[in-house]
């Protein structure tokens, strides 16, 4: 019986190890894909990684590439409701210095972010650390993207809604339409 039960815990306890490692290499292969997204030139195979545990539901992942330069990836695991109120906010931070000058922060997961301030504005919470995630993804988003802006056409619980990040400097609006007119609710810089 002593067996069974020794048995058990050892189950219980690597199950949780494997469930972290788990967690770890998605939240690594979403830092890879947005490596890979940026229009940088990095072979996301080659990239030598280092990483730092955030608490119990976040990572800090360093990729050097061949040129030695550095991707920095700040991110959380967003999806689990249980650890997104530890979170902030939700869609990764990701950077770049290259080896002889000044980092950069670089466009990641922009429809994310521009979710999370869409309910961030419809739904404000006393606590405005918390999220909805349910609200979150009842939020239908369609890229329609032009040469200068990432647009975001987004629609929640049938009224538009939509998100605008000029691609020169980061700075980004949530607008409500209003009749004809786009108004905006939050605005402020993504990167």
């Amino acid at each position: 019986m002593r067996m069974l039960a020794m048995l058990i815990l050892l189950f219980a306890c690597c199950s949780s190890v494997f469930a972290a490692g788990s967690m770890q290499d998605t939240l690594h292969d979403r830092c890879v894909a947005a490596i890979a997204a940026s229009g940088k030139n990095a072979d996301p195979k080659a990239l030598k990684v280092q990483v730092t545990p955030t608490g119990t539901t976040g990572f800090f992942f360093q990729f050097e590439d061949a040129a030695g330069g550095t991707f920095f990836c700040q991110i959380c695991d967003d999806e689990n409701p249980a650890a997104l109120d530890s979170c902030g906010s939700i869609g990764l931070r990701l950077s770049y210095r290259p080896k002889d000058g000044d980092g950069s922060d670089l466009p990641a997961e922009l429809e994310k972010k521009c979710a999370y301030f869409l309910q961030k504005e419809v739904n404000p919470r006393k606590d405005p650390h918390s999220t909805d995630l349910a609200m979150i993804k009842r939020v239908h988003i369609t890229p329609d993207h032009t040469d200068k802006r990432w647009v975001y056409q987004m629609e929640l619980d049938g009224k538009p809604y939509r998100c605008v990040i000029r691609k020169s400097d980061g700075d980004f609006s949530v607008d409500r339409k209003n009749g004809e007119d786009w108004r905006p609710i939050a605005g402020g810089k993504l990167f």
